[in-house]
């Protein structure tokens, strides 16, 4: 934030005063206002902006860029990252992207990238792949509801494989649903038959 009687640094007599106005952006067929923070000299009347101001006024357009193209913003991924109980050092053992990377997506310093945004959606929606993430990682989580399911078993890929690639002849033979309610279908018409005329036709 840029001190509000910080002398000009254009003219060296006059004061900046912080303004924040509205800026009609475009992006991929879409528009929108963002907020646009930039300082005026009281004495020459310049405006600039400092590298505070740039810096919020690019992570807004990075923020806006990431929601046009189906992407978590970093207000975003910051809720995400809360609701998995985990702090972004942990965040960035589990998922990855080096030690400062959540910090700078939940700041929308730098857009992540389209895996690590599915793979986020992912551990967000399903708890066990969290909990198998952050297992593999050997990253110790606070949350009892991820601690119960780090102890369920699950099926690994290695027997789906072996039980889709099972014998037939070793299947179990199906069984057969015979009620007393109705009479069996004759083969050669969808009509029900009396038991009267099987018997008939068996002799």
């Amino acid at each position: 934030m840029v001190n509000q009687f910080e002398i000009c640094p254009i003219c060296g007599e006059g004061h900046l005063n912080q303004q924040v106005d509205k800026n009609n952006v475009e992006y991929n067929g879409r528009s929108c206002l963002l907020d646009s923070h930039y300082s005026v000299c009281d004495s020459c009347g310049s405006e600039q902006a400092s590298p505070i101001q740039t810096r919020d006024n690019k992570r807004a357009m990075l923020a806006f860029k990431k929601e046009v193209d189906g992407l978590l913003t970093g207000a975003d991924i910051r809720a995400l990252r809360t609701r998995l109980g985990i702090n972004q050092n942990k965040a960035a053992a589990i998922f990855g992207g080096g030690p400062v990377a959540f910090s700078k997506y939940e700041n929308d310093d730098v857009v992540q990238s389209d895996p690590m945004d599915k793979l986020l959606r992912v551990a967000d929606e399903f708890p066990a792949v969290f909990s198998a993430l952050a297992k593999k990682a050997e990253v110790q989580l606070s949350n009892p509801i991820y601690a119960q399911i780090n102890s369920a078993q699950y099926v690994s890929s290695v027997e789906l494989v072996k039980l889709e690639n099972e014998n037939p002849a070793a299947k179990r033979p199906q069984l057969r649903l015979v009620s007393s309610f109705k009479p069996p279908l004759q083969a050669s018409s969808k009509e029900w038959v009396s038991q009267s005329s099987l018997i008939n036709v068996s002799r």
